[in-house]
């Protein structure tokens, strides 16, 4: 069993991992191994090179998330190189420290301790980017294209026609040709589609249309259906709790889009509030 804590000391693109890896690195240069006895010296040594291979081993495969026989041993080779030209660090690290006192510059060690740190945490950066990039395109690489339904496109043509709203011939122009984008079979409170991007755009480019369905669920929920235009497209419908404090999912209980003969139409006032369309 591995704990959530220790899984994410684990993954490089967790944050406490990029505290950690961070705060370590950024102190290690802190300290003068020439100040140090040779116990202790050889002690930071150790540390140094269990660091850098721990570092190396999370790092190598950010992929996964555990430390499989790859990583473990790519972070004891790097253990191992670390504590074998552990002295000619030592010694490279003195004469940086010398360059730059002699260059002017006061608390050399504070300066390195900051360059060390900043670096790591770059790294770090630059690593959770990529993961979520991976992620995204894992998903893309999920996206599947379908025809509208009857169901949903009766839903969004009833809201577009409910009353006179600029824009709303533009979105129903938009409809006739957009289709639906899914990633799972099944039923899904919230609809994407996809437009042409060659089809003239609505005005406002952006915003939640100020016409919403109401209905109610089988168990007794008030229900609200809210289309989203983004970019001056159709972007995507969603059912929701009519009451803001119930966070519940309507996934749980839905299975498909309202009828057209259980839902009102409400249109959003200037002050706030929002009236019934009549018939």
């Amino acid at each position: 069993m591995v704990f959530k804590g220790q899984a994410s000391l684990t993954d490089p693109t967790s944050s406490p991992f990029g505290i950690v890896a961070t705060a370590v690195m950024g102190a290690l240069p802190l300290i003068d191994p020439f100040k140090l006895n040779i116990t202790t010296r050889r002690a930071l040594h150790v540390a140094t090179a269990a660091a850098t291979g721990i570092y190396t081993a999370v790092t190598v495969d950010r992929n996964n998330t555990t430390l499989v026989p790859l990583r473990a041993v790519a972070g004891l080779s790097a253990a191992a190189i670390a504590l074998r030209f552990a002295d000619a660090g030592d010694a490279l690290d003195s004469r940086m420290v010398q360059k730059l006192r002699s260059a002017g510059v006061r608390h050399p060690r504070r300066w390195m301790a900051t360059g060390a740190a900043a670096l790591t945490f770059a790294i770090y950066l630059a690593d959770r980017a990529a993961a979520r990039k991976e992620e995204y395109e894992a998903v893309s690489d999920l996206e599947r294209l379908r025809p509208v339904g009857p169901a949903l496109c009766n839903l969004v043509e009833g809201i577009l026609r409910a009353a006179d709203v600029a824009g709303a011939d533009t979105l129903l122009a938009q409809l006739e040709v957009a289709q639906e984008i899914y990633w799972l079979d099944g039923f899904s409170s919230t609809a994407q589609f996809r437009v042409p991007d060659e089809l003239p755009r609505a005005v406002p480019h952006n915003q939640v249309f100020p016409v919403r369905a109401m209905y109610t669920a089988p168990n007794g929920l008030p229900l609200q259906v809210l289309l989203q235009v983004f970019d001056g497209k159709i972007d995507h419908l969603a059912i929701g709790a009519a009451d803001p404090e119930n966070m519940d999912s309507v996934d749980d209980f839905l299975d498909a889009w309202p009828d057209l003969s259980a839902v009102t139409y409400l249109l959003d006032r200037p002050d706030g509030k929002a009236a019934p369309i009549r018939s």
